[in-house]
């Protein structure tokens, strides 16, 4: 019985490391989710193997224990490549600008009010909302605070990515990067205090969906390497920075991760879940904080607020 449940374990785990693998030899769109959860799958695989030799000793469970932890060091490493350099202490006294993304789920209508009332309490100056039509109700109140708005009527049919701000938004841009899902990339500049930079919102489609979302994200690419200096682009990804379609956008940008990014996905895993909604920046702006917001109010996905270093040269 021993025998039968360690070859079991190892027969299951052999087809996990499987599709891990295929990454390192080529992208394939199918297992796009595989590689946001190749950290998650490493550290169960590696469980499941000690497990698996504790039953039985032998070399197939610890040749396949020495692979999984080469996939789990190297989904360790992985988040250094993109990660912006180390805030110093001189940075955190610059200007800092606060911004809220939040994937607010298009049919948690019974929160709305909630929401815009998180939002108002927030003191951010720029809030990305996903699937923004909870909030459809609540515009009048939100303008009072944000008097800046792209998207739900303003320069949009539709009422789903948003952006508010306390300041004022220049050469606003709406674009739709595939034709699964419309209007779902914002553009402005703006006027942080006299600094100008630019922010972005983004919700691309799931990694799952063909070969939609590597196009999507080529297209993203594109307009954002047409905009010189300071850039935010924040949104709901639909990955981690560990999948390769991500990856490649980040290096094609020259965005910026935190380093660390909380987790904001599935809501009921709490922080052990995957950070599929990102807040990038590109050089000199650097994030100086990122924090998960405590209650999901009503989502599937967790919102996040960053402060961002705006140096004053």
């Amino acid at each position: 019985m021993r025998h039968f449940v360690s070859s079991a374990i190892c027969g299951i785990v052999s087809l996990v490391l499987l599709a891990i693998g295929i990454r390192y030899v080529r992208s394939v769109w199918i297992i796009g989710t595989v590689e946001s959860l190749q950290l998650h799958l490493s550290i169960a695989s590696v469980a499941a193997l000690l497990l698996a030799l504790s039953l039985r000793r032998a070399i197939l469970p610890a040749a396949l224990l020495a692979v999984a932890l080469l996939f789990l060091a190297h989904s360790i490493w992985m988040p250094r490549d993109f990660a912006q350099a180390p805030i110093t202490v001189a940075a955190t006294d610059e200007p800092l600008l606060r911004l809220m993304s939040f994937n607010i789920l298009m049919d948690n209508i019974d929160n709305g009010q909630v929401i815009a009332e998180t939002i108002l309490r927030s003191g951010a100056d720029v809030v990305n909302i996903m699937e923004a039509e909870p909030l459809m109700a609540h515009l009048p109140a939100l303008s009072v605070v944000y008097p800046y708005r792209i998207g739900c009527g303003e320069m949009t049919r539709r009422c789903d990515l948003m952006m508010l701000s306390k300041h004022p938004l220049l050469d606003p841009s709406v674009a739709s990067l595939s034709n699964v899902f419309e209007e779902r990339m914002l553009l402005a500049r703006l006027d942080f205090g006299g600094r100008p930079l630019h922010v972005a919102a983004i919700h691309t489609t799931k990694p799952y969906f063909d070969n939609f979302q590597r196009y999507e994200l080529h297209n993203a690419a594109r307009r954002l390497n047409r905009i010189a200096g300071p850039l935010i682009l924040s949104g709901d990804f639909n990955a981690s920075s560990l999948a390769s379609n991500v990856r490649g956008f980040l290096q094609d940008t020259g965005l910026r991760t935190a380093g660390r990014e909380p987790a904001t996905w599935p809501v009921e895993a709490g922080p052990i879940g995957v950070p599929i909604d990102h807040i990038f920046v590109r050089p000199p702006l650097g994030i100086a904080a990122l924090q998960r917001l405590p209650d999901a109010l009503g989502s599937n996905h967790y919102g996040l607020m960053a402060e961002i270093a705006v140096p004053t040269n």
